[in-house]
């Protein structure tokens, strides 16, 4: 789920009509910023310090980019002119212009590739053909005069480049896709594609998005609170849920957050100001929300490095956010209501009555009963335990994607008698880090011992509900099982050779956590030395990782120096240890 954090202010803005935009820069924590019609500046984001800044008698006409071909900074000037310059660049004035005979709208990147340049008569072309080519782009359009070009973004679908535009000809709405050549970044006109965005009730579009990272779709909001996704690469309209908290009888600003997330920026649906709202499009729901003060109609919205970039009346705002997944479903409760999605389905009498997909032998007659996934689940994995073949078992696993906080409870005991079947003394840190790195003299059990650990980590990612596993927990292991499981997580956060992404730390973390909650009575009351050394060996780890933390936080200053080629200067006073002041009088 999201957390948003405070809000806080990057930097002011000089004229809310003349900012352009905001792009992400060559290092993910800078930004570059498009003040006004003669102004950019570049910000970086953790301390929002001003890093450099040019301005320009001729005017800025849209959101100045990094291209990282060509390792440069890059514009559009008076609507029909580009320019290209370095960070050392001290006036824009004297860079070359280099003029097309018709409008420019706005550049687009591309990673690695050279960006694209999108014409106001709907063309496109790579940036370097559009360079060397400028005088011959053809002024026929490929849009009707009375289309306006209101959002442009590039994605790419099977390994083919793709442009996308949202059209406005005065209330009517319209998505126009078309594959892009290689070569010369320009559309391939015979594979136009194009689709109008209609509903039957009486509904307008309040806000939008082309997403282009890893949901590619055209986002719409509508006046009813609805929320219908054009997916690019199904060709096909989806209803995902109803927005909560957010008015939508003013415009709604829309960006993509990651980790299946939106974040939109409208007013507030009590009228009294304006309101931030996360909102999960796979679970339909709304995970956060964070009230402002002031709205402003069609703000300008950004997600760059995991922090929300928002135009306001007089600044531009940054919001820091954090997205948990897999965890905390729970707190979603209450959130949302369902939405019907009324359009008609065409039934096909030639469907086969057995699924479509594979299935294992254990759950074949389920299956045709109609029960629910954690029925099943819950039906299944109790009697495979009894026939102890984990590596069967850990197949079924892999079949399920809801699976019971009491059968999850199950698996863990019986994985931790797997992995520790002559229960090892864990406060023997050599004996545990052998049994836990399989260092067995034997290459068949070694072998097998990596199965089995293999086993552990795959339940240790499964995702849970706190609330709901905490009395399962309590009830289904011994305070053995919890203390090796505490001493096996410390040994994967500490001494392991296993690459651990930032995501599975999170949730051993979590399992700590849990495992605290669940046997607290007895870690308080018992004298026991195993329960001492682990908790102690615990928050060694913890303390240990906070004053990293703290490290890196005090040395980020100096590196930075380092990064951008400054010499450091050494303060003389802080070596010695007095000074001596002349004054004259």
């Amino acid at each position: 789920m999201a957390k948003l954090h405070n809000y806080y202010v990057l930097c002011p803005l000089i004229d809310q009509k003349s900012f352009l935009g905001v792009s992400q820069d060559k290092e993910t924590t800078n930004v570059i910023v498009t003040l006004g019609r003669n102004v950019v500046h570049k910000y970086r984001l953790s301390d929002q310090k001003l890093i450099v800044g040019w301005t320009s008698k001729d005017y800025i006409t849209s959101t100045v980019i990094y291209d990282k071909e060509q390792d440069a900074y890059v514009g559009i000037f008076n609507n029909n002119a580009i320019k290209s310059w370095n960070e050392e660049c001290d006036n824009l004035d004297k860079i070359k212009k280099h003029k097309f005979p018709i409008n420019i709208l706005k550049l687009l990147t591309r990673g690695d590739q050279s960006p694209l340049v999108i014409f106001s008569n709907g063309n496109c072309a790579s940036l370097s053909y559009a360079m060397d080519n400028r005088k011959g782009f053809e002024s026929k359009s490929l849009v009707k005069e009375i289309d306006i070009i209101i959002d442009a973004a590039y994605y790419n679908l099977n390994n083919t480049s793709n442009i996308c535009y949202i059209l406005k000809n005065n209330s009517n709405y319209e998505i126009f896709t078309c594959p892009l050549r290689e070569e010369l970044g320009d559309l391939e006109k015979s594979k136009v594609h194009k689709v109008k965005i209609l509903r039957p009730e009486d509904v307008h579009i309040v806000g939008h998005l082309i997403s282009t990272t890893e949901k590619l779709g055209v986002y719409i909001l509508w006046s009813d609170g609805k929320l219908t996704v054009y997916e690019l690469d199904k060709r096909s309209w989806r209803t995902i849920g109803s927005v909560p908290w957010i008015s939508t009888h003013y415009s709604v600003s829309i960006a993509w957050m990651g980790k299946n997330h939106l974040i939109l920026f409208g007013s507030n649906i009590e009228q009294d100001g304006a309101i931030i709202v996360a909102y999960n499009i796979v679970l339909g729901v709304g995970s956060c929300k964070y009230p402002m003060k002031m709205y402003t109609e069609g703000a300008k919205l950004y997600c760059f490095d995991n922090r929300i970039i928002l135009e306001a009346s007089n600044h531009i705002g940054m919001l820091p956010y954090v997205l948990e997944i897999k965890r905390n479903l729970s707190s979603l409760l209450g959130s949302h209501e369902i939405t019907k999605d009324v359009c008609t389905e065409i039934a096909d009498w030639d469907t086969p009555t057995k699924p479509i997909f594979k299935f294992s032998e254990e759950i074949k007659d389920l299956l045709s009963l109609g029960l629910t996934e954690r029925n099943i689940c819950a039906q299944v994995i109790p009697p495979l335990l009894e026939k102890d073949d984990f590596r069967h078992i850990l197949k079924i696993l892999k079949d399920f994607k809801d699976i019971p906080e009491s059968v999850l409870v199950l698996l863990l005991s019986y994985a931790v008698k797997l992995v520790n079947p002559n229960k090892i003394d864990i406060t023997n840190n050599e004996e545990l880090i052998n049994t836990c790195s399989s260092n067995i003299d034997s290459k068949e059990k070694r072998t097998g011992q990596k199965a089995k650990l293999e086993f552990l980590n795959y339940l240790l990612q499964i995702p849970v509900s706190d609330a709901i596993l905490i009395p399962y927990l309590r009830n289904g292991l011994s305070l053995d099982e919890a203390l090796f499981l505490m001493s096996y997580i410390s040994y994967l956060l500490v001494d392991s050779d296993r690459k651990i992404e930032m995501d599975y730390e999170s949730k051993l973390f979590d399992w700590c956590t849990l495992l605290m909650d669940a046997f607290y009575q007895q870690y308080v009351m018992t004298t026991d030395v195993k329960v001492k050394y682990v908790l102690d060996t615990m928050q060694k780890i913890v303390e240990n990782l906070v004053d990293q933390l703290m490290l890196v936080d005090s040395i980020l200053p100096q590196l930075h120096q380092v990064v951008s080629g400054k010499q450091m200067e050494n303060n003389v006073d802080e070596l010695l240890s007095y000074t001596i002041e002349l004054m004259e009088i």
